[in-house]
C-alpha cells in the first residue's frame, strides 16, 4: 500500500512507481467514510475503503500519465471505477447490508476484492511505463496477464454478488480490440526502438537517476582532469563557435568547453547530476562534467560537429525529406528515453538539436541563463494547455512540440513567424494551428496533425508517433531520396512492502469477524520468530490471494518453517508470486527450479529464462550471478566483459556487496562512466 499522510484533514497519496513523487489527493466519492464515528459493523472495512479509494486514485492517475499500452490501461480504469461505484453504493446502503458486512466469508472475498484492484494498480504501472515494459520476457505476457486480472475482478464481484460490475459481452470485445491494438502497436515499437546491449545500459541509468534524487544533498559531478583536455590535432576555423570552444578529452573524444554558472548552487548542481546520467543514453548530447580551462570553469560536453538544425537549415537547407525524418525520429528516441527516466525536455525546437559528425540528431539541453525573449520565443513551441498553465507539463505537450519541430523541420522557419506574441498566444489557445501545406506525403501531414491535436489525450503516443516516422522513412523511394550520411549535409564551415493497518477494537465487533492479520503482522511475528502466528497470517493472505502471503508461504514450506516441508508445493506459489512482480519471489522460483530440475526433469533453458527474469525485474542476486555468467561464459552465456560489468553495476547499485567487489577488481569505478 502506498505511503499516505493527512494535511487539513485531507488524505494525500504518494505516489512512488513515477521517477518524481506525485501527491494527489483521494478522488473517491467514499472518502467521508473514514471518519472512524460508524457504525461497528462497518469498522472492519474502514482500512479496505482506505486501500480500495488509493488503489483506484492511483490507477486513474496511471491512466492520465501512461505513456504506453494507454488503451490497455483505460480498460483497467474502467473496472476500477465499476468497483469504485459498487463500494461507494454499497456504504450508502450498508443498513441494508449488514447481513453482508457481519458474514466472514464475504468479508473475505471484499477483502479479496481489494487484493485485486492492487494488483491491477501494480499491473497498469509496469506496462504504462518504457522502463518497466522492458521487464516482459514477451509482449504476450502482458495479454495473459491482463485476461488473469479480469477473470479475477469479474469473479469475485460474483462472489460478493456486484452483478453490474461484471464484465459483459460488450465489454469483452472493446478489452479484445484494446488489447490487440495496443500490444501490436508496443511489440513493433520495442523491435525498432533498442538493442538488447541498450536496454542494458539504459536500465542501469534509470536506476542510477533514481539513486540520485533521494541523496541531492550528497551528489558529486565529475571533476575532470584538466591536462586531460587537449587541443585537436587539425586546428579548424570553426573550432571557437561563440561560447563554445572545441577540444579533445583523453585524446579521443572531441567535446565542447563552454563557461558554467553558478554550478555550486545545490539545486543547479543536483539537476546537473541526474542530467550527467541522463545524457548516457542514445541521442543525447553527453555530459562530461566540469573542468578548469584557462582558469575559468567550463562545462564539458559532446562535441556536434554540424551545429544545431535551425543553423544548418538556415544555411544551407536541407533538401532530403528523408533525412529530415530521421533527424526528427532521432528527437523521439531521446525523449522516449527522457521520459522514461521521468525527465522532460520542455524546449524541444531545431535549435535544441544538435548534428554530430556521424549525421545523427541528439538533443542538448539550454544553457541554465537564458534571457526573457528566449523565454518568449519558446511559446511558439508549446502546447496549449503548458501556455495557459506553464506547471502542466506531461508527455502529451513533449508530442505536441515534436510536432512542431517536425513542422519547423520540414518548412525550414520558426512557427508562427508572422504573428507578434499576443496574437500568437490567442491563436495557439483556441485551436489555431501553422499551415499544412503537402503533395504526395498526406501520411506526414496527418502524422503533425495528431501530435499537436488541441485535446491532449487524442494527441498519438510516442511509440505510434516512431513507428509511424520508420514506416515513413522506409517507404521513401530509394532512387529519388537517397541519404548518403556523409554528403548529406554540404556545409562551407561544418559546425519492504509496507502496509498501513486501520486501528480498531475487534472486541467491540461481538466477535462477528475476525479481521485477516495483514502482511506486515506476519513479516513482524516472522522477525520474532513467532512462526505459528506468522504461518497463520501468511495462510490468510494465500486465502485472499496476497501475492506477499504466497511468497512467504512459499518460503515457509520450502524451508520447513512451522510446517513439514513441501517444496513442489513451495515452487507453485513462488511462481505464482513472481507472476505478480514479486522480485525476491522470481529469483527463489529460479533457485527452487534448478534445486528441482532434476526431479521434475526441467529444461536447463527455462531456468536460465527465469533467473534472467528474476535480473531484469531487478533481483542483486540474480543480477550478479548473470554478470558471473557473462565474465566466465557459464549458464550458456557467451564471455562478455562488458555485458557483464553492466550487469554487475546493476548489483552494486542495490549495495551488493559482492558486486561492487568484482567491479573494484576490474578497475571499474562504481556509479561514474567507465
Amino acid at each position: 500500500m502506498e505511503n499516505i499522510k493527512t494535511r487539513d484533514n485531507i488524505i494525500y497519496v504518494n505516489l512512488k512507481y513515477l521517477t518524481k513523487n506525485h501527491e494527489v489527493t483521494l478522488n473517491s466519492n467514499f472518502i467521508k467514510i473514514f471518519d472512524v464515528n460508524v457504525e461497528e459493523f462497518m469498522k472492519p472495512f474502514i482500512p479496505l475503503f482506505k486501500e480500495a479509494a488509493i488503489s483506484i486514485t492511483i490507477i486513474f492517475h496511471i491512466y492520465q500519465l501512461s505513456q504506453y499500452n494507454k488503451r490497455i490501461c483505460n480498460s483497467l480504469l474502467d473496472r476500477a471505477k465499476l468497483a469504485e461505484f459498487v463500494i461507494d453504493q454499497l456504504i450508502r446502503r450498508r443498513k441494508e447490508n449488514i447481513k453482508n458486512f457481519k458474514n466472514f466469508t464475504w468479508y473475505k472475498s471484499f477483502e479479496r476484492l481489494i487484493e485485486i484492484l492492487t494488483k491491477i494498480k501494480t499491473f497498469a504501472e509496469k506496462i504504462s511505463q518504457l522502463h518497466e515494459i522492458k521487464k516482459f520476457s514477451k509482449v504476450k505476457n502482458i495479454k495473459e496477464r491482463f485476461e488473469i486480472l479480469i477473470n479475477e475482478y469479474d469473479n469475485v464481484m460474483m462472489d460478493l454478488n456486484f452483478t453490474m460490475a461484471i464484465t459483459n459481452e460488450q465489454q469483452r470485445k472493446i478489452d479484445h480490440e484494446n488489447l490487440k491494438d495496443d500490444l501490436s502497436e508496443i511489440k513493433e515499437f520495442l523491435e525498432k526502438f533498442d538493442s538488447i546491449e541498450n536496454k542494458l545500459k539504459t536500465s542501469i541509468i534509470y536506476e542510477e537517476v533514481l539513486n540520485i534524487r533521494p541523496n541531492n544533498k550528497n551528489v558529486e559531478v565529475k571533476n575532470l582532469d584538466d591536462i586531460k583536455l587537449t587541443k585537436p590535432r587539425i586546428i579548424k576555423d570553426d573550432d571557437i563557435r561563440g561560447r563554445f570552444i572545441r577540444k579533445m578529452y583523453l585524446n579521443t573524444n572531441e567535446v565542447a568547453c563552454i563557461k558554467a554558472y553558478n554550478y555550486e548552487s545545490l539545486p543547479y548542481y543536483h539537476n546537473l547530476a541526474t542530467y550527467m546520467k541522463a545524457t548516457q543514453s542514445p541521442n543525447i548530447i553527453q555530459f562530461y562534467g566540469f573542468a578548469e580551462l584557462e582558469d575559468f570553469p567550463v562545462m564539458v560536453s559532446e562535441w556536434a560537429e554540424f551545429g544545431n538544425l535551425r543553423n544548418i537549415y538556415l544555411r544551407d537547407g536541407i533538401t532530403s525529406l528523408k533525412l529530415k525524418l530521421a533527424y526528427t525520429l532521432d528527437v523521439c528516441r531521446a525523449i522516449a528515453y527522457l521520459n522514461a527516466l521521468g525527465i522532460y525536455h520542455k524546449e524541444l525546437q531545431c535549435s535544441n538539436v544538435l548534428v554530430t559528425a556521424e549525421n545523427i540528431a541528439k538533443l542538448k539541453f539550454s544553457s541554465p541563463i537564458r534571457s526573457l525573449s528566449s523565454t518568449f520565443e519558446d511559446v511558439r513551441w508549446r502546447a496549449p494547455e503548458m501556455i495557459l498553465n506553464m506547471k502542466l507539463y506531461d508527455q502529451k505537450c513533449e508530442i505536441y512540440s515534436i510536432g512542431m519541430l517536425l513542422w519547423e523541420l520540414i518548412f525550414e522557419r520558426r512557427p508562427y513567424e508572422d504573428m507578434n506574441f499576443s496574437m500568437m498566444i490567442d491563436y495557439v489557445t483556441n485551436g489555431g494551428r501553422e499551415k499544412l501545406q503537402f503533395d504526395n506525403n498526406s501520411s506526414i501531414m496527418v502524422n503533425i496533425q495528431k501530435t499537436w491535436s488541441h485535446d491532449p489525450d487524442a494527441r498519438m503516443s510516442i511509440s505510434k508517433l516512431f513507428i509511424d516516422l520508420d514506416t515513413l522513412i522506409k517507404s521513401l523511394d530509394e532512387d529519388n531520396n537517397k541519404v548518403d550520411n556523409k554528403m548529406s549535409l554540404k556545409l562551407k564551415n561544418p559546425s519492504n512492502y509496507k502496509s498501513e493497518v486501520y486501528k480498531y477494537d475487534s472486541k467491540s465487533i461481538q466477535n462477528v469477524i475476525e479481521p485477516i492479520l495483514s502482511i506486515d503482522i506476519g513479516i513482524k511475528a516472522h522477525r520474532a520468530k513467532n512462526y505459528e502466528k506468522a504461518w497463520k497470517c501468511f495462510k490468510m493472505q494465500v486465502e485472499n490471494q496476497n501475492a506477499f502471503g504466497k511468497y512467504w508461504m512459499g518460503y515457509y514450506l520450502w524451508e520447513g518453517i512451522f510446517v513439514q516441508k513441501d517444496r513442489k508445493a513451495a515452487l507453485t506459489l513462488y511462481k505464482e508470486a513472481a507472476d505478480d512482480f514479486i522480485v525476491d519471489a522470481q529469483y527463489r522460483y529460479s533457485c527452487a527450479l534448478n534445486k528441482l530440475s532434476t526431479e521434475l526433469r526441467i529444461n536447463p533453458k527455462e531456468i536460465i529464462k527465469s533467473l534472467q527474469l528474476a535480473a531484469d525485474y531487478g533481483s542483486e542476486k540474480a543480477q550478479l550471478l548473470i554478470g558471473d555468467a557473462y565474465l566466465k561464459a557459464k549458464l550458456g552465456y557467451k564471455k562478455n566483459l562488458e555485458m557483464a560489468i553492466l550487469w554487475y553495476r546493476r548489483a552494486a547499485l542495490q549495495n551488493n556487496k559482492d558486486a561492487k567487489e568484482k567491479l573494484e577488481k576490474l578497475g571499474i569505478e562504481f556509479l561514474t562512466r567507465d
